[in-house]
């Protein structure tokens, strides 16, 4: 905590300056800090950043900056891998960072993340903050025996990176070296010292060799002999840092920036050679898991894999088409492809590929994170213009439907299309829409049937939401149970109470809704409070609390230190629980009792010596004694098992600790909920010797309760909503051609003609004029006999049924998140996880989730 608290400046003070802050743009060299996502979401509704927080209540104070989970497992120095940014963290800059440190403090042993900002790309310049540092594996004269790994930033330049292999390596200043990137026991390239690692394309652990060289510059040790040894070759194997080329691979040639990497085995056995082909990973560049998990869905679709990987696209390459890439774009693909599907390498590192997209498409030239959707609808219109066999597009005036039969209307559209467009992504995956727009006024019909190569769905929007909470009784020997009960999406909470009160069978004035954030009350819900408030991912509590005139409610927290701490969440643990405490002369002794009452489930009486009743050498014990039961048990135990504190809500502070006189103790008892708690502080040898962790899964209904929070919708809804008539609104305004104006007409959209690989975008981001969303919800859709047909209006289309052979995830919110992919490999007919380099298997029942985005189907035909 902060040492003075006169020195925190207002709320209001505190907000205008993050929002300043907040706004730096990334300036190349300056340092950033990590900070956990969820602490700064409770910072931000502490100072009320965002609206949709201001709800006119008081909001729990963040306590210090908490960074733990960021870390990896016992060490404070390193981070975890695959951290996500706005999942599992936020960047703040420099000057924000001290201040949130003076305001709030952070978690006593924890130390700060600072990560600079550099400059990325080749030609036009972007700035990025660099979370992980890229591990090179550094040798000297090709000896393998002696290695250094070192992490640098991408923005280092190869003379950096020599400077520090002479340290390491102990090699004279005066000594002249050369540097080599090595991809393989006989293929390496000399480095540029001028140039960054960006540049030279170096990527995690490559291996660089430091030559000393002669005066005259040529190198005492010739490189090709050195490379040329089985020795050399068996280090690099024994070593895990062999890397392959594709110089040494017949076929096109593929630019030097497209390298890969061995992976291991359980047993750490490099697996060269011997990789199921299509099983490759691709390397994330810097936020381009957008882009490697489109490259894997479409690498996992038959047709194109086998159009592309036998080079049958070279006849189709029109690289003239004025509006086409110049057959670049084509041709990066198919060189991926034939990498990816070799059986040679675990991974790759697609930069050429990115390169070439980023020329024709300069959205995607940075390393920020883009849509993957966005992306894959503009590499499949790429590769269908530079593929397209129709080299002089004529011009084809469109007639009007004019009350045709929609057979004429259909077949004379595709057919104009046809002449215009003929490639393999147009036989694969396009189709064609009908659309009806009505006139309000004249009652003009327009009909026209348009191409697509993938339907965007929207997600249906309920009046309903399910809201999952853990019910505390206050029967002591009853166990908490999970409840998940439905209610109004735009209701209150006092909706939720009555909804609960019916299937508890306890009054609505009787429960008390709260939010829990580790292991404390992060926020006291009131009855009229919206339950638009209540974020579903989040632990809701609701306890049972018995209204008397002569107890009060008071929240407690359990708290473990080792020795002399101050107060701080990552101590608490357990449940935080309500005692009713009587509201006039409370003891300490009275809270004591009540507390162990609250905790007797969990209580470890194997070393408590029990009364005359319970002694076995006495035959006349009593069986209806009642000296153990949660109300009596005080007696047995040592009565300091833990001291009692006053925690003030606001500031986290310890406001005082409370005495065992046997006297009234003198606080507001009866102002206490939401301004002051009480914190059990329990030592970690009485905690050990007597109380036993809190059982997650012994609340009821835990498990299946966890499986319900997302609420479920089919992927016939989504298609139900999509062919829906709607009314176009204001700013969509259809110019009648009769009328002479625009008007809000109705809107029809049909499905006439599918194509064989059918890609269904789910529309989970949602924008509004004062809101931008993700949809989380979990939609069900099948992986195999998809039956389109009863979608169709087309009677004579071919039957329609579909197998799934790819997805496309999406984790985390707007503007931010990480991509992954899942893929039917479709020579082992296995489901496989592809998150960047990293590839695994999958089960089928595990590969439909709420993360789910873009679906590639393929007709079962």
């Amino acid at each position: 905590m902060a040492d003075a608290q006169n020195e925190i400046p207002s709320i209001d003070i505190q907000r205008r300056e993050t929002e300043r802050l907040l706004a730096k743009p990334l300036v190349s060299n300056e340092t950033w800090y990590l900070v956990h996502s969820d602490w700064f979401k409770s910072f931000k509704s502490y100072i009320r950043l965002d609206k949709n927080w201001d709800d006119g209540h008081e909001h729990e104070h963040p306590g210090p900056i908490d960074n733990s989970s960021l870390y990896k497992d016992g060490d404070a120095t390193d981070i975890r891998d695959h951290l996500v940014e706005e999942v599992d963290y936020v960047f703040v800059p420099e000057e924000l960072w001290h201040l949130l440190v003076k305001w709030y403090g952070m978690v006593t042993d924890q130390l700060p993340i600072p990560k600079k900002v550099i400059e990325y790309g080749r030609n036009a310049k972007n700035t990025k903050i660099e979370v992980y540092p890229l591990p090179l594996r550094l040798i000297k004269d090709f000896d393998m025996d002696k290695s250094f790994v070192h992490k640098f930033s991408k923005a280092n330049t190869i003379g950096h990176v020599a400077k520090v292999i002479k340290e390491l390596f102990g090699i004279s200043d005066e000594v002249v070296i050369k540097l080599w990137g090595l991809f393989s026991p006989n293929s390496c390239d000399e480095l540029n010292f001028s140039k960054t690692i960006e540049e030279e394309s170096l990527f995690p652990d490559q291996v660089v060799v430091a030559e000393a060289c002669r005066p005259d510059g040529t190198c005492i040790k010739p490189s090709k002999n050195a490379m040329n040894t089985n020795s050399m070759r068996n280090s690099l194997e024994k070593s895990g840092s062999l890397n392959m080329s594709t110089k040494n691979n017949p076929g096109p040639s593929v630019s030097r920036v497209t390298r890969f990497h061995t992976s291991y085995s359980g047993n750490n056995d490099v697996r060269c050679g011997s990789v199921t082909p299509g099983l490759c990973g691709l390397c994330n560049m810097g936020n381009t898991c957008f882009m490697n998990s489109v490259i894997q869905c479409l690498s996992n679709c038959p047709p194109l894999v086998k159009h592309f990987a036998e080079d049958e696209y070279l006849k189709d390459l029109n690289t003239e088409n004025p509006i086409g890439m110049k057959g670049k774009i084509a041709t990066a693909f198919g060189e991926l492809i034939k990498i990816m599907w070799s059986g040679k390498y675990p991974f790759a590192v697609p930069n050429n590929f990115k390169e070439q997209v980023g020329t024709f498409a300069p959205q995607f030239s940075g390393y920020q994170q883009q849509d993957s959707q966005e992306l894959l609808t503009f590499l499949l219109d790429g590769l269908h213009e530079d593929l397209n066999k129709i080299k002089q597009k004529p011009y084809i005036a469109m007639s009007d439907s004019d009350g045709r039969p929609d057979e004429i209307v259909a077949s004379e559209a595709w057919e104009i299309y046809q002449k215009r467009n003929d490639s393999i992504i147009v036989d694969y995956f396009h189709g064609l829409l009908k659309s009806t727009v009505v006139c309000p006024d004249c009652a003009k019909i327009s009909v026209t049937f348009d191409p697509f190569c993938h339907l965007s769905l929207p997600l249906p929007i309920r009046r309903e939401r399910y809201i999952e909470v853990t019910f505390f009784p206050s029967d002591l020997s009853k166990k908490p149970q999970v409840i998940t009960t439905m209610v109004p999406k735009k209701g209150h909470v006092n909706d939720l109470l009555c909804a609960l009160s019916h299937q508890c069978g306890v009054s609505p004035d009787e429960l008390v809704v709260t939010e829990i954030t580790k292991h404390h009350f992060h926020k006291f819900y009131s009855s009229n409070d919206a339950l638009e408030n209540i974020d579903s991912k989040e632990d809701i509590a609701v306890y049972e609390v018995p209204r008397t005139e002569s107890h009060v409610p008071v929240p407690v927290v359990l708290w473990e230190v080792n020795t002399r701490q101050a107060f701080n969440f990552s101590q608490l643990f357990g449940f935080p629980m309500i005692l009713m405490l009587p509201r006039d002369n409370c003891t300490y002794h009275d809270i004591y009792r009540a507390i162990l009452a609250k905790v007797y489930r969990y209580l470890n009486l194997s070393n408590v010596e029990r009364c005359c009743c319970h002694r076995p050498d006495i035959a006349t014990a009593s069986t209806s004694c009642k000296c153990t039961s949660p109300e009596n048990i005080c007696h047995l135990l040592p009565n300091d098992l833990f001291s009692l504190h006053v925690v003030n809500a606001s500031t986290t502070s310890v406001v005082f600790k409370l005495h065992n006189d046997g006297n009234p103790i003198q606080m507001p008892i009866s102002d206490v909920i939401g301004r002051q708690y009480l914190a059990a502080q329990w030592t970690t040898e009485n905690r050990k010797q007597y109380l036993n962790s809190f059982i997650q899964n012994e609340i009821d209904g835990r498990d299946s309760g966890r499986q319900k929070r997302s609420h479920k919708v089919q992927l016939k809804d989504c298609l139900e909503l999509f062919t829906m008539c709607e009314k176009l609104g204001a700013d969509d305004a259809w110019y009648c051609p009769d009328c002479k104006q625009h008007q809000r007409a109705t809107k029809k959209f049909d499905l006439w003609k599918l194509p064989k690989i059918l890609i269904i975008h789910l529309k989970r981001f949602s924008y509004s004029r004062f809101r931008r969303d993700k949809i989380d919800s979990l939609v069900e859709f099948p992986l195999r006999d998809l039956d389109m047909s009863k979608y169709i209006i087309n009677d004579k289309h071919p039957p329609a049924k579909y197998n799934l052979i790819g997805i496309c995830n999406h984790y985390g919110g707007m503007g931010g998140g990480h991509y992954t992919a899942y893929a039917l490999n479709k020579i082992d007919k296995q489901w496989y996880c592809f998150d960047d380099h990293n590839v695994s298997p999958k089960t089928p029942e595990n590969v439909v989730t709420n993360s789910a985005y873009v679906l590639f189907y393929i007709r079962s035909d």
